[in-house]
C-alpha cells in the first residue's frame, strides 16, 4: 500500500533511482505521505530519528562518509527551522542533503493553522537552490512539472559541486489515505551528465609560467576529502624543491612529513615572530574547506609580497589572505595535472627549508611535552598516538581540532578526519558522528569532543541506531575551556558563569540512561591502561570520560608558543 498522492510517490520513485540511498525520517502527521512513499522504495534505508535538529546533522554524517545524497524528511512548522544548523553546515561544507519539509497548502499560511510558517525559501541564505512542488498535482502536465522539480533538486545538490538543497511540499488533507493502484503517470528522470571544468588554454599558460618561474611556492589545503588521483599528484608536487605543502589534520592529505608540514601553527608562529624571509612564498595556492589556523590567516594578510590563486569550481572569491590574485575556476586534479604536465626544473632550499624548520620545532614541540603534567594536552598526545589504524575520527569544535593541529598527522595509521568546520558549531557534534558510523561499518569512529558539545548535543544518543563501532571521547574539563585560552575573554567579570559556562552534570548518568557504555579516568596512567580496552568491541557504543584541570590545561596551551619561540630563539643564537 502507498499514499495516494501521485506527486509524492514520484517523488520517492525518482530519489531512489536517481541513487539517493537513505532518508532520515522525524516522526510527524503532515509528512506521513512522504515517509510512506519512501518506505515503499526498497533500495533506500529509512531511518527514524525524533529530534529534527540532531536527525539533521545525523544525515550530514551519512552524506560525509558516502559522499551522495541523503534525504531527511519532516513535518511542517518549528521542526522545519530545527534543520537550520546542519543545512548551514551543509552549506558551507558542500556536502549534498536533499531536504524535504512538508508544509500546510498556500492558503492557510498565516490563518492561524497549527504548525504554519512560511516555509518556502526559509533557508535562503544557506541553500544552494530552494524549490516548492505544486499543490497535490492530478493531471499529466501538473505531474510533468512537479517531477522535473523534483529531478532538478537531486540534481542540483551533486552539480557542480554538492550542497544541500530544500524542496517544500505543501500537502492537504486527508493524509493518510492509501492504494494500490499502479501509478497513471511514472516519473521521467532527468540526468545531469558529469563534465569536466577547465580554464582556456591562454589562462592556464599564464599560470604555469608564473608557476615554473617561482622558487617559492607553497600549497594550503583545506577541510577535504583527497581521492588518490588527486594524492598521487600532490606526493609528485611535493618533490619540487621549490614547493612546501601545507595541511591541516581535516584536510585527509595522507603525506609523509618530508612531503608535508601538518603541524601549521608553532611553524607560522616562529615565521612570524622572527620575520624569516627565506620562507616567504611568492606564490600561495588553496584548496578545500576554510582553514582551522588564525596564525596563517594573519600572517600573510600582513604582507602583500606574493600572489594567492585559489582553486574553485563554483568561482568563489574566497580572499583568505586579503590578496587574491587568481581565482581558478578548475578542479584541483586538472589543475594540478596542469601544472606538473610542463615541469621546470628550478633551483630552491624553499621545501627543505621550510622541512628544516618544522623538524627542528618538532623536537622542541616534543621536548614540551615531556615536561607537562596531566592536562588536555598530554591527552591528546595519548589519543593521537592511540587511534585504531584506519579510524574515522570526528573532532569537536574550538579546543580538540586545534589540538589535534598541533600534532604531526602519522599518515602510517591511514586516518580519515572529519569536522563541522563549515560552520564551526558546537551543535551537532556527536550527532555527525553518529550517522557517520551508521553507515561506516568497518572502521571504527571515534567522536573527540568537549563536554559543553557532548550535553549540548546530547539527544544524538537517544537513536536506535547507535552502532557498536561508535566510539565518544569526551574532554570533560568542566566548561568551555577555549576562552579561558584565547585572549580577552577570562579577563571578563563573571566569566565563568556566561563565558566558560562552568556545569557539574553527569556524563555518567547521562550516558548510562541511553543504555551506553560509560568509562572514566583523570590521570595519564589511567588513559594509558583504558584506552585498548574501550577501543575493543563491545556490545554498545561506549562512552569515555576524561577528566582534566581547567586552569592547568588552559595555562599549558598559552604557554607553548611561549616555549617554542624562546627555543628557538636561543638555538639560533647559539648558532651564531
Amino acid at each position: 500500500m502507498n499514499t495516494n498522492k501521485i506527486g509524492i510517490r514520484n517523488l520517492a520513485e525518482i530519489c531512489e533511482k536517481k541513487g539517493v540511498r537513505y532518508a532520515v525520517i522525524s516522526p510527524g502527521s503532515r509528512n506521513a505521505p512522504i515517509t510512506v512513499a519512501f518506505l515503499q522504495q526498497h533500495n533506500i534505508k529509512c531511518v527514524s530519528v525524533v529530534d529534527e535538529r540532531s536527525a539533521a546533522f545525523f544525515a550530514l554524517g551519512i552524506a560525509q562518509q558516502t559522499q551522495s545524497p541523503v534525504a531527511i524528511i519532516c513535518t511542517s512548522g518549528s521542526a522545519v527551522l530545527n534543520y537550520g544548523p546542519a543545512i548551514a553546515e551543509a552549506f558551507y561544507q558542500k556536502i549534498p542533503l536533499l531536504v524535504l519539509t512538508a508544509d500546510r497548502p498556500n492558503e492557510w499560511i498565516d490563518q492561524g493553522e497549527n504548525q504554519s510558517i512560511h516555509q518556502y525559501r526559509v533557508y535562503n541564505n544557506y541553500i544552494k537552490k530552494s524549490f516548492e512542488l505544486p499543490i497535490e498535482p492530478t493531471s499529466e502536465k501538473d505531474i510533468w512539472y512537479s517531477d522535473r522539480v523534483v529531478n532538478e533538486a537531486i540534481n542540483t545538490s551533486c552539480f557542480p559541486e554538492p550542497g544541500p538543497v530544500h524542496i517544500n511540499i505543501p500537502l492537504r488533507e486527508p493524509l493518510y489515505d492509501l492504494n494500490e493502484e499502479t501509478n497513471p503517470f511514472p516519473p521521467k528522470i532527468i540526468e545531469t551528465l558529469p563534465y569536466q571544468p577547465t580554464i582556456s588554454k591562454e589562462s592556464r599558460d599564464l599560470l604555469i609560467s608564473k608557476w615554473n618561474k617561482s622558487k617559492r611556492k607553497m600549497i594550503v589545503c583545506g577541510s577535504e576529502t583527497i581521492k588518490p588521483e588527486l594524492l598521487e599528484l600532490l606526493r609528485v608536487i611535493a618533490l619540487d624543491d621549490s614547493v612546501i605543502i601545507l595541511a591541516e589534520s581535516n584536510s585527509n592529505l595522507q603525506l609523509k612529513k618530508e612531503e608535508c608540514i601538518s603541524s601549521i601553527d608553532r611553524n607560522i608562529e616562529v615565521v612570524n615572530q622572527f620575520k624569516l624571509l627565506e620562507l616567504q612564498p611568492e606564490i600561495i595556492v588553496t584548496f578545500g574547506g576554510g582553514l582551522v589556523s588564525k596564525k596563517i590567516k594573519f600572517l600573510y594578510r600582513s604582507s602583500t609580497d606574493f600572489e594567492h590563486w585559489h582553486i574553485s569550481v563554483s568561482n568563489e572569491h574566497w580572499d583568505t589572505f586579503q590578496n587574491l590574485s587568481y581565482v581558478i575556476n578548475d578542479i584541483p586534479f586538472s589543475f594540478f595535472k596542469s601544472i606538473i604536465s610542463e615541469p621546470c626544473q628550478i633551483s630552491s632550499s624553499f621545501k627543505n627549508d621550510w622541512i628544516a624548520l618544522n623538524q627542528k620545532l618538532e623536537v622542541f614541540h616534543q621536548a614540551y611535552l615531556d615536561q607537562l603534567d596531566y592536562c588536555d594536552f598530554k591527552v591528546f598526545e595519548l589519543l593521537m598516538k592511540s587511534f585504531p589504524k584506519e579510524s574515522n575520527i570526528h573532532y569537536g569544535n574550538s579546543t580538540p581540532i586545534r589540538y589535534a593541529n598541533l600534532f604531526e598527522t602519522n599518515e602510517a595509521l591511514g586516518l580519515r578526519v572529519n569536522a563541522n568546520r563549515g560552520v564551526s558549531g558546537i551543535d551537532g557534534v556527536t550527532s555527525t558522528a553518529v550517522g557517520a558510523s551508521f553507515v561506516n561499518k568497518e572502521n571504527l569512529t571515534i567522536c573527540v569532543t568537549g563536554d559543553l558539545a557532548f550535553f549540548y548535543d546530547s539527544n544524538a544518543l537517544w537513536n536506535q541506531y547507535l552502532s557498536t563501532n561508535l566510539k565518544i571521547i569526551v574532554i570533560n574539563n568542566g566548561g568551555g575551556n577555549i576562552f579561558r585560552i584565547i585572549p580577552g575573554p577570562s579577563n571578563m567579570p563573571q566569566f565563568e558563569e556566561f563565558i566558560e559556562t562552568r556545569q557539574e552534570a553527569s556524563i555518567s548518568f547521562l550516558t548510562q540512561s541511553f543504555g551506553l557504555k560509560h568509562y572514566f579516568c583523570d590521570s595519564l596512567d589511567g588513559l594509558k591502561n583504558i584506552l585498548p580496552i574501550f577501543y575493543e568491541a563491545h556490545e554498545t557504543a561506549c562512552v569515555l570520560e576524561i577528566k582534566t584541570d581547567p586552569n592547568y590545561s588552559a595555562e599549558a596551551l598559552k604557554n607553548y608558543f611561549t616555549y617554542i619561540r624562546k627555543q628557538y630563539e636561543q638555538e639560533s643564537l647559539a648558532d651564531d
